[in-house]
């Protein structure tokens, strides 16, 4: 078997993993646990201050939002939202490629549909993808505060745009997640059985202070008989106020074959809660 014809996991992933694995041994040396645990404040006791217990679970949550480390910002969440918790991630894209620059827009919303489903429905470049993601994400494995685990997945691509034909693609995955107050790591698997082909990403969030977060992401696709194109991106998220935080961020190939010279992302990252 030629090499150029190799499966796309053998190409695309082997290498992705090698560079997300600086992002996990960057956590290790942080100190990140890889499941952060909280106890269950006994009924005699306040609980601390800045933190509020579930009655349903007895759990101790956050009540300040803003204790909360940023979203990626082309990254699923690698397990579900809270049931409650809505996220809107919207992005005004300026795109570089074959000497020309154009526009475009993104949006990524997620929530929780139960306590164990998540759903997601993005588009991360809508003016150029005439189609749509639905994914729904369950989560497998979690730990006690919910910030950490394993989630498999399943997405439908929709048509959403003239010339994305009729047919619902169907594709499969899993996602994972290791985080706490002081930073995040996600990562996402896509696979598409009909065409052999995969895209994938990874992003490590990290707080500094109280209202700035640091971002790096990896974003990668390839599909069989092609080389895989993988995207490093760098940018910075700045927390407003509890219910919104502003980034911008910079993409560039760091593979031969790629599909842009550069983006540039302006991103409004918009959150609310539900009231009980």
């Amino acid at each position: 078997m030629k090499k150029q014809e190799m499966p796309v996991f053998s190409s695309l992933i082997q290498r992705f993993g090698q560079i997300a694995s600086a992002f996990v041994v960057g956590i290790a040396i942080c100190g990140l646990p890889a499941y952060s645990q909280q106890k269950t404040a006994p009924n005699n006791m306040p609980p601390p201050a800045g933190q509020q217990q579930n009655p349903q679970t007895g759990n101790m949550e956050m009540g300040d939002e803003e204790e909360e480390v940023a979203h990626p910002f082309f990254t699923h969440m690698g397990v579900p939202e809270a049931v409650g918790i809505f996220n809107l991630r919207l992005a005004g894209l300026a795109t570089r490629a074959d000497g020309r620059t154009k526009g475009d827009f993104a949006f990524h919303f997620e929530t929780g549909l139960t306590k164990y489903i998540g759903l997601h429905v993005r588009n991360d470049s809508f003016l150029d993808r005439t189609r749509s993601e639905v994914m729904f994400q369950f989560a497998a494995i979690r730990s006690k505060n919910g910030m950490s685990g394993f989630s498999p997945i399943i997405e439908f691509e929709i048509p959403t745009r003239k010339g994305g034909g009729s047919r619902i693609n169907t594709l499969v995955g899993f996602s994972t997640a290791l985080a706490n107050k002081r930073a995040a790591f996600n990562q996402v698997v896509h696979y598409n059985p009909r065409e052999d082909s995969v895209d994938a990403s990874a992003a490590l969030v990290v707080k500094v202070g109280r209202r700035f977060f640091p971002v790096l992401e990896i974003l990668g696709e390839g599909m069989r008989g092609e080389r895989p194109i993988i995207n490093l991106l760098g940018g910075l998220k700045v927390r407003v106020n509890k219910n919104l935080v502003l980034g911008f961020a910079v993409q560039a190939p760091v593979t031969n074959r790629k599909d842009v010279s550069s983006q540039l992302a302006f991103q409004p990252d918009i959150e609310w809660r539900r009231k009980r």
